[in-house]
């Protein structure tokens, strides 16, 4: 698979009229790599959205089968990797299956329109460069007979046992694209995060689809919050306790980013919710506080943290990790006496 050039999402800043109210939100972009054939973008789901909530609290969520049936998605695991239903472990759970139909994708879809042919996950890794991080999960295979296919899926299983699966996102080709017998293919879905997102929470996301759980394993490095460094649980890799916090610093944020650049406090009141949106078409991740100062204070900067499981000199131990920072353009000023709703949405369309 070639190196990957893909749109890289911008973030945006929502300030209600009052200026009380200041949501940052920051996008994740997905695309199918065909071989052969340039990036198609996909549409994501809300079940994919809901994986990301359920990981970041360390919450198991309810995500839906590929029958419109509501699932316990184990994601109180810290992993990918548990299906509380059957207690049973599971090893790698993603995958890619190509389809037939080609009815519009939807940001509720739980399926392909006619789905096909499997592709076996071989490569789940992380590509990461100076303004961007990505997910890649491929497989190399060869169909037994030739065909043209219409659509492709990104899926989850939620209990391998049952055999219950559930769809992360969709892509439409925009005309048929052939697959010739016995002929090899190296294909599969990447999902990009901007520089807004660090290294540290997509390596957690693609780890936590990796490994043995019986076999808990050191996974690549990350940096706590305090700048210190600690090996990756793979795949328990979260541990929940998330928290936004704000500062007064707006430097242009980096993937390798640890901590806000000049950080003030943590909101109080947290609370964290998926909003679906059929009109827009998209599923957001929406985690949010209030902040009430008692001087003038230059709001620059709000992150998102959670903690991450890593071991350091052979001791496993929860961090504080750095998942999301957004810059405000133009920083504003919260006066005193005044209770701001504060927070940062992440937007899967």
């Amino acid at each position: 698979m070639k190196r990957l050039k893909l749109p890289t999402p911008r973030p945006r800043v929502s300030i209600d009229e009052r200026r009380r109210r200041i949501l940052a939100e920051v996008s994740v972009g997905g695309f199918f790599i065909p071989k052969g054939h340039p990036p198609i973008k996909n549409k994501f789901t809300r079940n994919f959205a809901y994986v990301i909530d359920g990981l970041i609290r360390k919450a198991s969520v309810t995500v839906y089968d590929e029958g419109g049936t509501g699932r316990t998605m184990a994601t109180s695991d810290g992993s990918l990797a548990w299906a509380t239903s059957a207690a049973n472990e599971m090893q790698v759970p993603v995958f890619v299956q190509y389809g037939i139909g080609y009815t519009t994708p939807t940001i509720t879809d739980n399926n392909l329109a006619s789905p096909d042919l499997h592709i076996p996950t071989n490569y789940i890794d992380v590509v990461e460069e100076a303004d961007s991080t990505t997910i890649v999960c491929a497989g190399r295979w060869s169909p037994d007979a030739s065909k043209e296919y219409r659509e492709v899926g990104l899926k989850l299983f939620t209990d391998i046992a049952a055999n219950y699966v559930t769809l992360l996102a969709r892509t439409v080709f925009p005309s048929a694209l052939p697959r010739s017998a016995f002929t090899i293919y190296f294909e599969g879905y990447a999902v990009k995060f901007p520089s807004n997102f660090t290294r540290w929470f997509v390596r957690a996301l693609a780890f936590c689809a990796s490994g043995l759980r019986k076999r808990n394993a050191r996974g690549v490095p990350c940096i706590a919050q305090d700048g210190s460094p600690f090996s990756l649980q793979v795949p328990q890799a979260f541990a929940g306790a998330p928290d936004v916090m704000i500062g007064s610093n707006n430097a242009p944020p980096s993937p390798t980013d640890y901590n806000l650049k000049a950080p003030i406090a943590s909101l109080a009141n947290q609370a964290q919710t998926v909003e679906v949106d059929t009109a827009l078409q998209e599923a957001r991740i929406v985690r949010y506080g209030t902040y009430t100062p008692s001087t003038n204070v230059t709001l620059g900067e709000i992150g998102l943290f959670a903690n991450l499981n890593g071991f350091v000199a052979g001791s496993l131990a929860g961090r504080k990790t750095l998942l999301v920072r957004v810059a405000l353009d133009t920083p504003v000023t919260l006066v005193p006496g005044t209770t701001y709703t504060l927070g940062i949405v992440i937007r899967l369309a």
